[in-house]
Parts: structure tokens; C-alpha cells; sequence
């Protein structure tokens, strides 16, 4: 489980609202999950969601890069694909409990 610090910024908290029906297990392993991400990317929760849609010009700026991330963030783990896309949607979560989009990633039976 990460630490308060992490858990208590806004996005983090934001996005731990919505695993309230999951046990605290399944929860403690999406906020680690989360946790290294942040770590694997170098930035703070709160700075991905800020970078990824400027307010200004209601665009966004930073979604291919986080998209791409994730991707290349859950391949790190040497497990089968779909684990790794699973890994890579608890990502998503985070930025769609935000207000946020990242693109989605197709499986590999859907691909032609």
C-alpha cells in the first residue's frame, strides 16, 4: 500500500473513491499499481492530470504521451498480455475517475 503522502493528494483520493466496492487487497494493489506508475513516469498524480488536458484551451496536450506510458509501463512486468492490459487500464481508471481520457488499448484478438 502506498504511503499518506501519495494517498492524500487530490487525484489519488479522487480515484480511490471509486474502489470502495473492491476489497481492500484488490484496492491496495490498483493504488500500488498506481503508485508505481507515477514513480515510473517521475511525475506526482496530481501533475498527470494537470499535464493532460490544458484548461485554457479545453485540448488535450499529454494523452499519447500517458497513453504510451502505460503501455510500456505494464510491459515491464513479465506476465502474459492480457495481465498487462489489465495493468495498463487500472492507469486508465485513474485518469477517467479525474475527468480525464487516455485512448484505449485494443486486445490482441481485436487487432487485425
Amino acid at each position: 500500500m502506498p504511503d499518506e503522502q501519495f494517498t492524500s493528494k487530490t487525484t489519488v483520493a479522487r480515484y480511490a473513491t471509486s474502489l470502495d466496492d473492491l476489497s481492500p487487497a484488490e484496492r491496495a494493489k490498483r493504488l500500488a499499481t498506481l503508485s508505481d506508475f507515477a514513480a515510473y513516469v517521475e511525475r506526482d498524480p496530481d501533475q498527470m492530470i494537470a499535464e493532460v488536458f490544458d484548461e485554457q484551451t479545453r485540448k488535450y496536450r499529454k494523452r499519447g504521451f500517458y497513453t504510451d506510458k502505460a503501455k510500456e509501463f505494464a510491459a515491464t512486468y513479465d506476465e502474459p498480455r492480457n495481465a498487462q492490459l489489465q495493468r495498463s487500464n487500472i492507469i486508465r481508471a485513474f485518469f477517467i475517475a479525474n475527468g480525464r481520457r487516455l485512448l484505449p488499448e485494443q486486445p490482441d484478438w481485436m487487432r487485425t
